[in-house]
């Protein structure tokens, strides 16, 4: 791995590529959230589309993709996903930013932006050590060169937040009118606020709007470690498959989903909020994805207004949770309501099914709930979970080609009670299907194998 200074530069390798923003995890610091801007030859962005955020995850061409939050070894980061080969022609410069949530750069401790390879393995790092007063930060550039591309470490601050940021590149009206916090109107909202993302700008000609990208609970090894700070050899690289979106219009049989941007709710404490999207009767189920931000106790529970514990979305209490499960509407359809509790600040993020996070074959980690989609072959699936409190830990199959039909699941994969380690090898049909854990408070591993 090359270390960068503030105006160097190091070439990459023209491949798919994970970037971290990233600072160190220390109690009370500012959330730092990741964006990227793709620049033409003028330097600026042709179309609102350019920028890329987690209020707007995916590029429409497929290349640049928001990935979210992954944490461990005291380091805490956001994740973009750049596949260099599908960048367009007329995009000649990347541009990598971070911006904080009403706070200065320089309150942030150890900030940092690190290029990673598809296989885990670090390829650039820049640390950022001159931050004062700005609410946003080019932390680095890609850019082409010589028929590939190279990283220069940029260390440019804003004090006028993203919104800033974009103008100066040329963002149009999507971004010249300032929300909370100096933020863009359609972004992301202050935790005492709930925004509904507006729809994204039309994909050129020929070119199909892609799934929302799946937002990892763990770095980009699958590790729970946001970035290695030494070089990894080959041999101790985990390969995880770059998640892909569903291919368009496959498999026909399939949906379609209720498809929407999603819709971001923050809060503190205990609250109720509503679901307010265009449920049909018998609606397909939609994914909820918690985030905790804080608070001393990490216990989570969410779950539809009047129902049970066993009915719960969420009731756990992961120290570190990021995690994702399925959402039933009502099957009368329209809005849901939810009853919610916390400790300290949450962030629920409302996605489509088409977000669910891909089951490739590889090695997979994470903990608590997660949606997975399968779309390969039968496989076997290696299911390693250890939970050192012990309870449940169960993993469903959900199939059907008509509307409602992966409400219930259709086939019990696992069904461990008082599982303080789980060892199974449960066999999973050819896809598509949704591969769902939907209880659990474990630490897990998959390993997906697929058959002759």
């Amino acid at each position: 791995m090359t270390h960068i200074a503030k105006g160097a530069n190091a070439p990459v390798p023209t491949a798919p590529l994970r970037i971290a923003v990233g600072r160190r995890q220390v109690p009370g610091a500012p959330l730092v959230e990741a964006a990227a801007l793709l620049l033409d030859a003028a330097g600026v962005v042709r179309r609102d589309a350019d920028l890329v955020f987690r209020g707007l995850p995916a590029h429409p061409s497929g290349a640049l993709r928001h990935l979210g939050t992954g944490d461990g070894d005291g380091q805490v980061a956001e994740w973009l996903e750049l596949d260099l080969p599908c960048v367009e022609a007329d995009v000649r410069r990347i541009l990598i930013a971070g911006y904080c949530d009403g706070a200065a750069f320089g309150t942030v401790p150890g900030l940092y932006a690190q290029v990673v390879a598809a296989d885990g393995s670090p390829v650039t790092h820049y640390d950022v050590t001159d931050a004062a007063g700005e609410t946003a930060f080019v932390l680095g550039e890609f850019y082409r060169r010589d028929g590939g591309w190279r990283f220069r470490a940029v260390g440019q601050g804003y004090d006028t937040g993203l919104v800033g940021l974009a103008r100066d590149f040329g963002g149009g009206a999507a971004w010249t009118a300032p929300g909370p916090n100096g933020r863009p109107a359609s972004g992301p909202t202050p935790l005492d606020g709930v925004t509904k993302a507006a729809a994204g700008p039309t994909p050129p000609d020929g070119m199909t709007k892609p799934a929302p990208g799946p937002i990892p609970a763990t770095g980009p090894d699958g590790t729970g470690k946001p970035f290695p700070q030494a070089p990894v050899a080959a041999s101790a690289a985990i390969p995880t498959p770059t998640p892909a979106p569903i291919p368009a219009g496959a498999p026909p049989a399939w949906g379609p989903f209720l498809d929407f941007e999603p819709v971001v709710h923050r809060g503190k404490g205990a609250t109720t909020l509503t679901v307010d999207l265009p449920f049909p009767p018998n609606s397909d189920p939609v994914i909820l994805q918690a985030r905790l931000t804080d608070g001393h106790f990490r216990f989570l529970r969410v779950l539809p207004l009047g129902l049970d514990d066993v009915d719960a979305v969420f009731n756990n209490d992961l120290p570190e949770h990021h995690g994702r499960a399925l959402l039933v509407p009502p099957p009368a359809g329209g809005p849901l309501k939810l009853e919610v509790a916390h400790s300290g600040n949450w962030e629920l993020t409302v996605l489509p099914l088409t977000a669910a996070r891909p089951l490739t074959p590889g090695t997979t980690r994470g903990s608590g709930r997660e949606v997975f989609l399968h779309t390969g072959p039968a496989a076997e699936l290696k299911v390693k979970a250890s939970d050192r409190g012990s309870g449940w830990f169960r993993l469903h199959a959900h199939r059907g080609d008509g509307p409602g039909a992966l409400r219930e699941p259709t086939e019990r994969l696992v069904h461990a009670w008082i599982g303080k380690r789980v060892r199974e090898k449960p066999r999973i049909p050819e896809g598509p299907l949704l591969v769902v854990i939907d209880k659990s408070r474990h630490h897990w591993e998959f390993t997906v194998t697929p058959l002759a």
